[in-house]
């Protein structure tokens, strides 16, 4: 959980100063001067907070079963079930993915963790032969020409 100061600013500073953020955060368009801009402005562990939910949200509107993201994230199950209740109260966020994933190279980036997550590595229990054979099927289809 991040850490929050508990001498409290002004509301209107507070807004003004998140404005300024989500200016800086709107004005980048290049991709490396992203990674750069929150690399200096986030902490590894804040950047691996947010990867975190994305990567929860996404897996959640793929209908994925809470146990399994929790495991494959390293999330608690409380934390999960949280993100699930809040993606279907939700309607700008699972608004915003939905339509994201239609973006067919964001789509393909979103699948290629997805299979490498779930079907690259053998997990205890699971059927070896299926998921190595789902995850060769998926490494052939990327590799075609489109």
């Amino acid at each position: 959980m991040a850490q929050i100061s508990k001498r409290n600013i002004d509301q209107k500073k507070l807004t003004r100063i998140y404005d300024l953020f989500l200016d800086l955060l709107l004005s980048i368009s290049d991709k490396e001067d992203a990674d750069k801009v929150l690399n200096e402005l986030l902490t590894s562990t804040e950047k691996i907070m947010i990867a975190k939910r994305v990567a929860c949200f996404y897996l959640l509107l793929k209908n994925i079963p809470i146990h399994e993201i929790k495991d494959t994230l390293k999330l608690s199950t409380s934390t999960t079930t949280y993100f699930k209740h809040f993606l279907d109260r939700s309607l700008t966020i699972k608004d915003y993915l939905s339509n994201k994933l239609k973006d067919e190279k964001l789509r393909h980036l979103f699948e290629d963790i997805f299979v490498d997550i779930f079907y690259g590595s053998l997990k205890k229990g699971s059927n070896w032969s299926q998921d190595k054979k789902i995850y060769y099927q998926h490494q052939r289809k990327r590799q075609q020409p489109m």
